[in-house]
Order: C-alpha cells, then structure tokens, then sequence
C-alpha cells in the first residue's frame, strides 16, 4: 500500500517540518514543492495520492485513521 503524496512548502515553516516528519514516520512517500498551492491559502498543503488532505492538522487528523 504505497503511499504519495505532494507537499507545498516553504522555507523555515515549523508546520512543514512537523509535516515531513509525520509523514516520514507513516511510511509515506512525499515530493516536497516550494511556494504555496493555488487552492490554499497557508502552507504547508498536502495531497496524498491525488487526494487534497489539507494543512498540518487535517494530516495529523487523516494519520490518526491509518
């Protein structure tokens, strides 16, 4: 069941480092892209397996289902 997943980021942003490593903790696999998503407003954005998850919370909240 592998997983990826995109994540937009930008430098020095405590929640996408928290993101990467939650999601390197999981087994998931991410490409990480720099500067902010079109659809969202706060980085970090991500999308696992073409699916919007949404910032670091909702990752946090759609990890805690696994």
């Amino acid at each position: 069941n592998l997983m990826k997943a995109q994540i937009w980021t930008i430098e020095n942003c405590p929640f996408c480092i928290k993101a990467k490593k939650l999601m390197k903790l999981k087994g998931i696999e991410y490409e990480e892209r720099q500067g902010f998503h079109p659809d969202w407003r706060s980085v970090p954005y991500i999308t696992i397996n073409g699916q919007a998850i949404g910032g670091f919370a909702e990752l946090a909240a759609w990890c805690r289902k696994l």
